[in-house]
């Protein structure tokens, strides 16, 4: 829910929120999030109102990397078409384990730590390039494609 359908100030990301209705046309979209009861609260007073449901971390427990577990948690409850999230992080760990995701990155809401600009400084061009070259070498060593 985080970094899609709100900054992390709690300010509503509308091209979000439309990708969200999009979805939620003709599927069930469920919602990962903290607290069940404050996310509830924030789609109410920002009108979403058809919402399917929430997966919070009262579902998971207190454990590490729990973001992880709420999407394995789903998987665990049916079929799982993709997730779209705003965590780099968690996309790379999803895709590593078979899971299609919608990377979500909006530049005016984007987490400074996934910026290349952030707060840890640019990222040079020898590093760029490094990491180009890193994902073409995977597209050739990959049989699927």
């Amino acid at each position: 829910m985080d970094g899609v359908l709100r900054s992390e100030t709690r300010v509503p990301i509308f091209e979000g929120i439309s990708l969200y209705k999009a979805l939620n046309v003709n599927g069930t979209v469920m919602l990962a999030c903290d607290d069940a009861e404050e996310a509830l609260r924030w789609c109410k007073e920002h009108r979403l109102n058809d919402l399917d449901g929430f997966i919070s971390d009262a579902t998971v427990g207190e454990f590490e990397d729990k973001d992880f577990l709420k999407v394995q948690h789903q998987r665990s409850q049916g079929p799982l078409h993709f997730v779209v999230t705003a965590d780099v992080d968690l996309s790379t760990k999803l895709m590593e384990h078979g899971v299609k995701t919608l990377l979500f990155l909006h530049p005016v809401y984007l987490n400074a730590k996934f910026r290349p600009d952030g707060r840890t400084g640019r990222k040079s061009w020898g590093d760029l390039v490094g990491e180009l070259d890193r994902q073409v070498n995977l597209m050739l060593e990959d049989d699927r494609l």
